[in-house]
């Protein structure tokens, strides 16, 4: 499973959702006008897809944004 983050210009943590975008029609239900939803960066703003952490489908939000703000795209 994989995370999609959006960032800021100065690569600050703008949201993030559990899915990934990259296979955003992959469930019969999108094509059937099922619901769902999608996140998209706003100019300057950029997404990324990262892999999540084994169980964290497990972790309470602030568990996992504090996880996501740790392991956003580029941080060393």
């Amino acid at each position: 499973m994989k995370l999609t983050v959006i960032t800021g210009p100065k690569g600050e943590l703008v949201g993030f959702a559990n899915v990934h975008l990259s296979e955003h029609n992959a469930r019969p239900t999108y094509l059937n006008k099922g619901p769902h939803a999608t996140i998209t960066p706003m100019p300057g703003q950029t997404f990324h897809e990262i892999a999540a952490p084994p169980g964290h489908e497990k972790l309470s939000r602030a568990e996992l944004r504090r996880w996501v703000l740790g392991n956003m795209p580029g941080k060393k």
